[in-house]
């Protein structure tokens, strides 16, 4: 696990390989939290991954932002912006907002359209293997 852990601590946004939590020592699982303040990138996660000699199998995130009018969600701290895909998921987060629209938003993470995305209607890898 210490080479993957090692491939992404690489990207800027990443934390120490200490602060790299492993779910599934047997499937290489593990979870992480962003440095705050900075833009994440699945391209660039994906490329560090792959060229360590790793695959990525699924990648999930949450993320703290404030709703756009458009249904896309902004990331005050980076000014970052998330397309969120799942309209009936979308409706209800809409609901959730408070007064100044932020929500968290979650879901299977994608690059669509060369956007980060958020599949809001996408559960985690492990609980669609249940």
């Amino acid at each position: 696990m210490y080479g993957i852990k090692a491939a992404v601590s690489r990207l800027d946004y990443a934390p120490e390989t200490k602060d790299m939590e492993v779910t599934d020592i047997k499937t290489g699982r593990f979870v992480f939290r962003p440095r705050p303040g900075k833009p994440v990138s699945l391209a660039e996660l994906q490329k560090s991954v792959t060229k360590a000699g790793y695959e990525i199998e699924g990648t999930w995130v949450e993320v703290s932002g404030t709703l756009t009018p458009d249904g896309r969600l902004r990331v005050p701290e980076t000014g970052q912006v998330f397309r969120l895909e799942g309209e009936d998921q979308l409706r209800t987060l809409r609901k959730q907002a408070d007064s100044a629209g932020r929500v968290i938003a979650a879901g299977a993470w994608k690059l669509a359209d060369r956007q980060e995305t958020i599949l809001l209607a996408e559960p985690r890898a492990e609980e669609s293997r249940r």
